[in-house]
């Protein structure tokens, strides 16, 4: 039987602090431990915590950090601190169902899959629900590596991965984040890049958190999705800035894994090379097709999109290729240029630009 641990990154989560902590002390399958790193809080969480400690039914470790590192690095102290063969993420203010870890331990026991995660159920600050993240659904609840759109993003709290993962840790700093390219990966990014690239990933498909919204929410509200217009908008006049930034976010996957490869005694090294052939590959997409839009020749735009098309770029049914509507988008608004369809393009539907 596979241990699990709890890893909780906390900075002034007094308002809601106590519910989560009691909905881990109701878990059918309790943690081994509960690993708290606190970013240097000036509320009552810290006080919170340690009452907590007293009473529950499983041993509490809280770690107050000595300067201020922000949720990704606190988030990434609290994983390097857990012990068991699993770790759970845990945000402050949230709820988890009863059987949460059961559930997602149970999958992780009977498959070799890295990492398993499962839906929720969105409320606000008073835990009226106004939506899920079933948007965040892979494609099955056993997914092979590299099998899952590498756009895709998960939130942290619904992570349980094996703590085998930790020992990449090291290579966290020269990650770069798909959103913000002045940080590394958030935590949950970080591991999730790691898990369907090195190994399966498993999903319940159930809510089995509810995730609190509210004003100090410190991650994305990426989970509402933009409208299409907005999308199509970004793509019209903002998109070769974001694909400069996607091809290096993807060269750096891709070196990560490269490095993981190099140490032929680590399970994972064939899997990271294979990986580090895809993200390389996704980028060179990238790059090439920003040599397109910037070509003033017509005849040099035309060579460059038939030589994505000819290597597989525009393929359908591959998470790793742009699939045939940004083959269309590249030929009309790339190639020929052609002005007037460009109000079309806004019903069309933008996947990772």
């Amino acid at each position: 039987m596979k241990s699990v641990s709890v890893a909780m990154a906390t900075y002034n989560g007094g308002r809601y602090l106590l519910e989560q902590l009691q909905s881990l002390a109701s878990q059918i399958r309790p943690p081994a431990e509960l690993v708290v790193t606190d970013d240097v809080s000036t509320d009552d969480t810290l006080a919170i915590l340690a009452e907590f400690s007293h009473t529950a039914p499983f041993p509490v470790r809280v770690c107050v950090n000595t300067q201020r590192l922000g949720y990704r690095a606190n988030f990434m102290r609290a994983a390097s601190l857990c012990s068991s063969d699993l770790i759970a993420f845990c945000d402050q203010d949230d709820i988890w169902r009863p059987d949460k870890l059961q559930r997602c331990v149970d999958v992780l026991e009977r498959t070799d899959a890295l990492m398993a995660y499962h839906d929720a159920i969105v409320t606000d600050s008073a835990l009226s629900p106004i939506g899920t993240l079933a948007r965040f659904a892979p494609p099955n609840s056993y997914n092979p590596p590299l099998s899952v759109d590498p756009f895709m993003g998960v939130n942290g709290f619904t992570l349980v991965f094996d703590r085998q993962l930790v020992q990449f840790s090291s290579l966290w700093d020269s990650s770069i984040d798909m959103k913000d390219g002045k940080n590394p990966n958030s935590h949950d990014q970080w591991y999730f890049f790691l898990a369907q690239t090195l190994g399966a990933l498993a999903y319940v498909d159930a809510p089995l958190a509810q995730y609190r919204r509210h004003e100090s929410t410190v991650t994305s509200s990426s989970w509402i999705g933009g409208s299409r217009l907005s999308q199509a908008q970004h793509f019209l006049f903002e998109c070769l800035g974001r694909w400069e930034h996607l091809a290096l976010v993807f060269e750096r996957r891709a070196a990560i894994l490269d490095e993981i490869a190099r140490e032929p005694a680590i399970p994972q090294a064939a899997s990271a090379r294979a990986g580090a052939e895809k993200y390389q590959a996704l980028a060179r997409i990238y790059r090439e097709r920003i040599e397109l839009y910037k070509d003033d020749r017509i005849v040099h735009r035309f060579r460059q999109f038939m030589g994505i098309l000819a290597s597989g770029g525009y393929r359908s049914g591959d998470v790793w290729a742009k699939g045939p509507k940004s083959g269309i988008k590249d030929l009309l608004l790339g190639v020929l240029r052609v002005s007037r369809i460009v109000p079309a393009a806004a019903k069309i539907k933008l996947r990772g630009y």
